[in-house]
């Protein structure tokens, strides 16, 4: 998966070379910078925008070989595609071209970040257009020239697979929470009632030697336990507690 970072554009300086926020967010359009200086990066671009692009242009990602930076969010409609439809209906996603950078990669970021967006705006691959589609102009020009044909790009997008978020571990052991000992059984007592009525668990006292204790029921998971521990220090039940294994 690809670096990603924002940098996003004041809401000020984005109502200059936007046409607001209600972008349908129907294509992702996939553009070319053009720009093949050394350091023309996507850090490089991102900048630009913050700082003030002097172009009457504006969009939302750009990727180079390393990341891909956000300057808007998705819903505003950047002036990128050339027409009406294409900035009130896309998202513009940059490639860098910068001569110090390696191209192939930068593509393969840009493939990984439009499978994201994809996914998350719930966008069919189908929409993925080049700039060309919506004004004819000749971008993403080295893609269109074939250095990484149009169908290999698509493909790389639908083989990119999105991180799915990991499951906590399922914790299946049990536990049990022992208090220090009372010196009389009616202070265990007390404690006892408390853990049986207020707190809804099960609960028995032990005798050792002249002194009491407070076992509780079985836990499964020690971070049901560790809850449960903090609970009894919370209502100050006991000084001291153990989590003992069931």
């Amino acid at each position: 998966m690809v670096s990603i970072r924002q940098k996003l554009v004041s809401a000020n300086q984005a109502a200059k070379v936007t046409n607001g926020k209600n972008n349908a967010k129907k294509y992702i359009v996939v553009h070319e910078t053009d720009n093949t200086s050394a350091g023309a990066d996507a850090d490089a671009h991102a900048r630009l925008q913050l700082n003030g692009n002097s172009r009457d242009a504006s969009w939302h990602w750009q990727v180079d070989d390393h990341e891909a930076i956000q300057s808007f969010e998705h819903y505003w409609e950047c002036w990128g595609a050339g027409t009406y439809q294409g900035n009130a209906q896309g998202i513009q996603v940059e490639i860098c071209v910068n001569s110090d950078g390696d191209f192939k990669k930068a593509v393969e970021n840009a493939a990984s970040l439009i499978a994201k967006i994809l996914k998350d705006e719930n966008i069919a691959i189908q929409n993925v257009v080049q700039h060309h589609y919506f004004s004819g102009k000749n971008c993403p020009r080295n893609i269109r020239a074939g250095q990484i044909t149009w169908t290999n790009f698509l493909q790389m997008i639908t083989s990119m697979e999105t991180p799915k978020p990991e499951k906590p571990p399922t914790e299946s052991m049990k536990y049990r929470i022992v208090t220090g000992t009372y010196s009389t059984r009616n202070a265990a007592l007390s404690v006892l009632d408390i853990m049986q009525k207020r707190f809804g668990w099960v609960a028995y006292i032990e005798q050792e030697g002249t002194k009491y204790r407070v076992k509780t029921g079985t836990f499964t998971g020690l971070t049901a336990a560790k809850s449960a521990d903090n609970k009894i220090k919370t209502a100050k039940l006991a000084q001291v507690t153990y989590i003992i294994e069931a």
